[in-house]
């Protein structure tokens, strides 16, 4: 008897969560007229569904939100697919943005290899060592400072190397005029030969 109340109570829910909205609900349930005896197997029960299907819950409409990428976001794209001078511009209109943001040493990192990379002029290449130097001096504990004073590092060199072929060149001018004038001179001093 217990089994048979169990597996009623069992199909009640069951049908009571899948059909809320239909106002009957036919389940049926064998009713004992008289006492099994012990040794037969209690009779078993069979839901009958019914033969519509349920209709679906209605939904919640889901609120669109559209998220525009940050200039940060932007600027670090632009870095990625090789388009510098927007990648920088991206990156300064970040830093002047967000004055108080967690991630402006980033900013300011990409920033100065954004112009490095569009470096076509000194400029460019004076605006990558500023940004650098003001992470290094703003954010002294960034984990991007390292690689930002090995930049300015080789940069250093770099301009060392170039002053010092330009001394060269200069050298190399001079003794080149040198010759030349000593050449002149040289010629100016043998007598002419006389005609055959």
């Amino acid at each position: 008897m217990r089994r048979i109340s169990y597996a009623v109570i069992l199909v009640l829910l069951m049908s009571w969560g899948c059909h809320r909205k239909s106002s009957s609900v036919t389940v049926p349930v064998a009713t004992p007229t008289a006492a099994p005896a012990p040794e037969a197997a209690p009779p078993a029960v069979t839901p009958r569904l019914p033969a519509t299907r349920p209709a679906p819950l209605a939904s919640a409409p889901i609120a669109k939100t559209i998220m525009y990428p940050s200039s940060l976001d932007l600027g670090e794209m632009s870095f990625l697919i090789g388009k510098y001078p927007q990648a920088a511009r991206s990156f300064e209109e970040y830093l002047s943005a967000s004055q108080n943001s967690e991630k402006r040493d980033m900013a300011l990192f990409y920033l100065g290899m954004s112009k490095a990379m569009a470096g076509d002029s000194g400029r460019d290449m004076r605006q990558a060592e500023a940004a650098f130097k003001r992470l290094i001096t703003e954010f002294p504990n960034s984990r991007y400072r390292g690689q930002a004073e090995y930049i300015l590092g080789l940069q250093q060199q770099v301009e060392k190397m170039r002053a010092d072929l330009r001394e060269r060149e200069e050298r190399i001018k001079k003794l080149s005029d040198e010759l030349h004038r000593l050449k002149e001179i040289d010629l100016q001093s043998k007598p002419s030969r006389p005609p055959e």
